[in-house]
């Protein structure tokens, strides 16, 4: 039964064409066993697995997204090499540099991994082996100071190894002085065919013409192939090329022992080394699997293990990676759904969408990403059955008809144990069966009878079906049975060209003839079929095309409503974008034109200040209250210009609670009596009390009454804001700027000069705090030039000491 469960599955991934996007997945790999990883990726049929493996690649994805990129893996397989140093045998110098590659991309795995511990704690999960591990640095460190990057061994790599290839390259450069002293010397210029060196065997020699060996002593070791030239070692340098040869034997036998050295090192870290290939495998499949997310516009998408399917915009992957357009269809059928039968004309897609749901069931089950919308929702199948296409088995003498049915047995009898395997373990059969065309190539009647009974006893075995069907006894049933439903493709017969849209829940026709007739039958055949169909197949299939134009309306009609819908919602956000902008320009239009009349204000009130000043020695104050009573108005109409409407109450309708404005002051409370037989009422300004003459309330409409709070007892310095008792108002007033920017002070102290004056307030306190010192600088330095100020000082440490400036008014 393992047999059986294994080779229908291998079907299905034949069929599906599976191989073909591991493929793809593979070439991303930047390592042969990251890519050997890929090519064998199947997938756990578990929904915690998958889940886990969908988290690697999503976190894999934003972390190649992101400003510190997951490192490139590309690294040699040393699996072989190391199970050799296991077994004794030495490992090459060039081996042995991979082995000081493959310790620091696990070195820079491992830190990168620990950075992003909170942004990627699947991949930190799945790469605990390698991170667990104990710092390789001491074998890397040894490796590094014996090898080359290039895989040579270091001359420094031990002391005895420098001086023994010291010793070598001294003899070889005497060597070289003495072959040039013989390459000029008269006694060869005869003798010498060319006037160079060379070595043979490892011994130096030089070219000698054969008809003059005679002439000088030594021994020959080559013979040109010509045969005119003799490379000859002359007799006085026999001695020292045997010198140069012992020390060659002594650095290769030094260079043999630290190999051997180093590879018992490495030895000892086999199984260490082997985990950390397997991890830094395992991850540079991940980032291939990642490479493909973007390569098909994949998303994440949420997962289930109750059959569940809700698939929008899905698109199969290696269309997407073949073609530019790709017309994607929303595939939605539910746990309720266990049967889903697919109709409509032959090239229609059918076929496509069986493979698009064989594809993403595997692909959830190995962790890659769907090309589809990531509002989608995929079910996790514990096995995938596929009978698509010819199935004519000519080994075993099948017929396409009889390979089909065989492979039906075998499914009801997987099927059949599957279910009761989930039975005992008290759990959902989750299997997916993609039936293309079940039961065909025998008689319709018997064939229609036969897959009905098929598709029934599938169901009952609770596995999740999707079939094609040109049966019209298939497509009644599913429209009439629970737990099926129908779906069809759509077919342009005006282009003879498919659509590939999908339509759920009403069945499709086949449209034989009326395609027949636009490919150029004759229109008597054409007439001739119609009359032979029955009644009630006519009737059926004009239904069916009548239903399929109203649809096909209506989802032109859903597609234009969801354009109409996009368009409006990106004019409501460009509204609103320049809705912010006008809103933004005009607060900063009225930031200008306050501060255009503030410095007007000051102007014409130092003006008003100097006339008074004048007429008070003068004796004619009358002149001056008119002068300081316009201004009052002036001011009193820019402000209400720069200030949207308010709604006044009368003064005889306030109530205890009510919202008023001080006039004068620019000051709003709430009133905390009845004004009405009053002269003066108290007010809560802030959290503090002042005493205010009821001719000078306005009240502001539209405010409920409240109760007041308690009025704080703190005593003024101690509170964050000082309260005026009663009769304070005549003598000073308090402005707390602490907090404010410069600017915002000097705004706020500017107001608080105007009412005190206006008020005829002889002093001001302001409260600024210590902070920096930024802030009472600023506020002290323009209260040196204003008109207003008479004197101003440091508050005493009874008054809160250098936080508080008092300001003396004119």
């Amino acid at each position: 039964m393992a047999m059986e469960r294994e080779t229908l599955e291998s079907v299905a991934v034949r069929v599906l064409e599976w191989h073909k996007l591991i493929e793809v997945v593979a070439s991303s790999a930047r390592s042969g066993m990251g890519a050997e990883r890929c090519r064998a990726l199947r997938g756990d049929a578990t929904l915690e697995s998958a889940r886990q493996k969908l988290d690697e690649t999503t976190e894999m994805v934003n972390l190649r997204a992101g400003t510190d990129p997951f490192p490139a893996l590309s690294f040699p397989d040393l699996r072989e090499p190391l199970m050799r140093a296991v077994k004794g045998a030495p490992m090459e110098s060039h081996e042995l540099r991979d082995c000081s590659v493959v310790l620091g991309q696990a070195e820079e795995v491992r830190r990168h991994l620990n950075r992003h511990r909170h942004d990627a704690p699947a991949l930190h999960i799945t790469a605990q082996p390698l991170i667990g591990i104990v710092e390789f640095r001491r074998l890397k460190e040894a490796l590094d100071a014996a090898i080359e990057p290039d895989g040579s061994m270091k001359d420094s790599a031990t002391p005895e190894l420098r001086r023994l290839t010291h010793h070598a390259h001294d003899l070889k450069q005497t060597m070289r002085h003495r072959l040039e002293q013989i390459l000029q010397s008269r006694r060869y210029a005869e003798v010498l065919q060319e006037s160079y060196f060379a070595q043979r065997e490892g011994r130096y020699v030089v070219p000698v013409k054969a008809e003059m060996q005679g002439r000088i002593p030594g021994i020959v070791h080559d013979v040109s192939a010509s045969g005119a030239t003799v490379f000859l070692e002359p007799r006085e340098l026999v001695e020292l090329n045997n010198a140069i040869k012992v020390a060659e034997l002594e650095v290769e036998r030094e260079v043999r022992r630290i190999l051997r050295e180093l590879t018992d090192l490495v030895a000892g870290q086999a199984d260490a080394l082997l985990t950390a290939l397997d991890g830094l495998a395992e991850l540079d499949c991940i980032a291939a699997k990642a490479e493909l997310s973007a390569r098909i516009k994949g998303n994440p998408v949420a997962l289930n293990d109750r059959g569940r399917i809700m698939l929008k915009q899905a698109r199969h992957p290696l269309l997407v990676l073949t073609k530019e357009r790709v017309v994607p269809n929303d595939i939605f059928f539910d746990e309720t759904v266990r049967v889903l039968v697919i109709s409509g004309p032959n090239t229609g897609g059918k076929t496509v969408t069986l493979k698009i749901l064989g594809l993403f069931a595997l692909m959830v089950r190995a962790g890659l990403h769907l090309p589809c919308e990531p509002e989608s929702e995929m079910a996790v199948f514990s096995a995938v059955y596929a009978d698509i296409g010819d199935a004519q088995d000519l080994a075993r003498d099948l017929s396409s008809f009889s390979a089909h049915i065989v492979h039906m047995i075998d499914l009801l009898r997987d099927a059949e144990a599957a279910r009761q395997l989930d039975d005992a373990a008290e759990r959902p059969t989750t299997a997916l069966a993609l039936l293309d065309e079940p039961v065909t190539s025998t008689d319709p009647a018997e064939g229609a009878a036969l897959a009905e009974a098929l598709l029934a006893r599938l169901a009952q075995l609770r596995m999740k079906v999707v079939a094609t069907t040109h049966y019209t006894a298939l497509k009644v049933l599913a429209q009439t049975t629970p737990g099926f439903a129908n779906a069809s493709v759509e077919f342009d017969v005006h282009t003879l060209s498919p659509t590939y849209r999908l339509f759920m829940g009403t069945p499709g026709g086949s449209s034989a003839i009326e395609i027949a007739g636009r490919l150029g039958m004759e229109e008597s055949i054409l007439e001739d079929a119609q009359r032979r169909l029955h009644t009630d197949d006519r009737a059926l299939d004009h239904l069916l095309n009548d239903l399929h134009q109203k649809q096909r309306r209506l989802a032109e009609e859903g597609d234009r409503l969801a354009l109409a819908r996009a368009e409006a919602e990106r004019s409501a956000r460009e509204a609103q974008e320049l809705l912010t902008r006008l809103q933004g320009a005009e607060r900063e239009e009225r930031k200008g034109i306050k501060r255009k009349l503030t410095d007007e204000f000051l102007r014409a009130r130092a003006e008003v200040q100097a006339t008074i000043d004048s007429l008070k020695q003068e004796r004619t104050l009358l002149k001056a209250k008119d002068a300081k009573q316009r201004l009052v108005e002036l001011e009193t109409q820019a402000r209400a210009e720069l200030s949207p409407p308010v709604e006044r109450k009368p003064v005889e309708a306030l109530v205890v609670g009510d919202l008023v404005e001080i006039s004068g002051l620019g000051m709003v409370g709430t009133l905390l009596e009845v004004p009405q037989g009053k002269k003066r009422v108290r007010v809560k300004v802030g959290e503090g009390e002042i005493l205010a003459t009821v001719a000078g309330l306005v009240g502001i409409a539209g405010s409920s009454p409240t109760l007041p709070d308690k009025p704080s007892s703190a005593k003024p310095v101690a509170s964050h804001r000082s309260i005026l008792r009663p009769g304070e108002l005549d003598t000073e007033s308090l402005t707390d700027v602490r907090g404010k920017t410069a600017e915002e002070a000097l705004d706020l102290l500017v107001a608080a000069l105007d009412r005190a004056t206006l008020a005829g307030m002889p002093s001001l306190r302001i409260i600024h705090g210590h902070g920096t010192g930024r802030l009472k600088g600023a506020l002290r330095e323009y209260l040196k030039d204003s008109p207003y100020v008479a004197a101003f000082r440091a508050g005493e440490r009874a008054e809160g000491g250098d936080g508080i400036t008092i300001v003396d008014l004119r």
